[in-house]
């Protein structure tokens, strides 16, 4: 028996760096030093788990780099929300705050700038109101059946009006078609009917739609008396302008929302109130939100990606790091430190002192040239939209030598490499 396997030992032997290779690359944790008498079975057993190896791999990088571009997309999201140039930038958003919300509110939009306002409001602007004379409803109105006409006057321009009066028409039929006839003539002014049920009465109210002096109208008849007889042009709130000071500053306007900063900034008076602080700051939640998710997608794929080494291409790790590297400074100065793994952790007192005191130094740090979110997301977005195999790591080719080794020791059965070892008939149940 000794002897037969030493001769098949022997024969094999040759083969030697052949299989070593083949193993050594499937097992970079182990490796065959010695080929001997006693291990040329393992060696013939490891021929086949290479074979078996190779054909999973195909579809095992697939997955990893299918999710490496999973890793990728998420990143490259969250680096665009803290780039300048995104529409959507966390650092371009800001906030309004109000120290009395209920009587004066703010809005800012992005890129308004970061400043305070002290305003006082002495007259809210009112849009106009007219509220005409109490008809009793189901009496038949004192009109003559004819044609009713009359002019609106609003803001300097002039609106012709005309209606129909018919035999046997109720005052509360007069001011329906009379309110109708407004209402069709679309010149910023409402009218409705008010009816009481209690008094059996009916009266014309009209209301600007907007507010301010701009906005005022006035009721005259033509032909015929309805405005007189309703009591149309009878002025019950008169159209006002709002009177306010900002900054010491004062002003007036048709309306009680306000713009300034460029239309980037909205005011709304919405009681007559004095020193209101309105304070307009950059939106530092969102800030610290968005730099939270953009680190915790950046731990994620770098984590990934060092799990990853044999199938990822280094390039990768290298990439991340030394984007890093070159905002290193400003970066741990506002509280982002580099792991010895390559992650990142966040100081969140460091962080929120320097968003309040600090701000520049955040907004280069990531946004700025050469900013951790600008060349994170660049690569991000590469890998991404890049072929499946673009950031593949380069698995060492199986030489032309050895292709014939592969082909007939790899596919082999294992009853057939043990039927080469042993002679024929030999019992081998017991050494498999």
């Amino acid at each position: 028996m000794a002897s037969i396997i030493n001769a098949n030992y022997w024969y094999m032997y040759p083969y030697y760096s052949e299989y070593s290779y083949l193993f050594n690359m499937t097992n970079p944790l182990t490796s065959i030093q010695n080929i001997t008498p006693s291990n040329i079975f393992e060696i013939a057993q490891q021929a086949m788990y290479i074979n078996n190896e190779n054909q999973q791999l195909p579809t095992q990088i697939t997955n990893v780099l299918v999710m490496l571009n999973s890793y990728a997309d998420n990143l490259a999201e969250t680096a665009t929300q803290l780039q300048l140039t995104s529409p959507n930038s966390v650092f371009n958003q800001m906030i309004a705050t109000s120290s009395d919300p209920n009587s004066i509110s703010a809005t800012a939009q992005a890129g308004a700038t970061a400043s305070t306002y002290n305003i006082s409001v002495s007259q809210l602007a009112v849009a106009q109101q007219n509220i005409g004379t109490s008809l009793a409803s189901n009496n038949i109105t004192s009109l003559t059946p004819g044609t009713y006409s009359f002019t609106v006057q609003v803001g300097g321009k002039q609106y012709n009006i005309s209606f129909n009066v018919n035999q046997g028409d109720t005052n509360q039929t007069v001011l329906n078609n009379m309110a109708q006839a407004i209402n069709s003539a679309n010149m910023g002014i409402t009218a409705i009917v008010n009816n009481d049920p209690y008094l059996g009465t009916s009266q014309l109210v009209l209301n600007a739609n907007s507010t301010g002096t701009n906005n005022a109208f006035t009721l005259t008849d033509v032909t015929g008396n309805a405005v007189s007889y309703t009591g149309a042009n009878t002025v019950s709130v008169a159209a006002a302008n709002a009177t306010y000071t900002i900054n010491g500053v004062s002003n007036t306007s048709q309306s009680n929302t306000i713009y300034l900063d460029n239309n980037n900034l909205a005011i709304t008076f919405n009681k007559t109130v004095s020193n209101v602080t309105i304070t307009v700051t950059h939106d530092i939640q969102a800030i610290t939100n968005s730099i939270n998710n953009f680190v915790n997608e950046y731990n994620k794929m770098i984590t990934y990606v060092n799990q990853n080494q044999q199938y990822i291409s280094p390039i990768v790790t290298s990439e991340l790091v030394q984007s890093y590297e070159y905002q290193s400074a400003n970066l741990q100065a506002i509280g982002i430190t580099q792991n010895p793994d390559m992650t990142l952790s966040i100081d969140q007192n460091t962080l929120d002192n320097a968003l309040q005191n600090n701000f520049n130094t955040v907004q280069t740090a990531f946004a700025g040239y050469n900013g951790l979110a600008v060349n994170v997301g660049q690569l991000a977005e590469q890998i991404a939209e890049s072929p499946l195999t673009a950031y593949a790591n380069e698995m060492v080719p199986i030489g032309n030598n050895y292709m014939g080794l592969y082909n007939s020791l790899g596919m082999l059965d294992i009853s057939l490499i043990w039927s080469m070892l042993l002679p024929s008939g030999q019992f081998v149940n017991s050494f498999i």
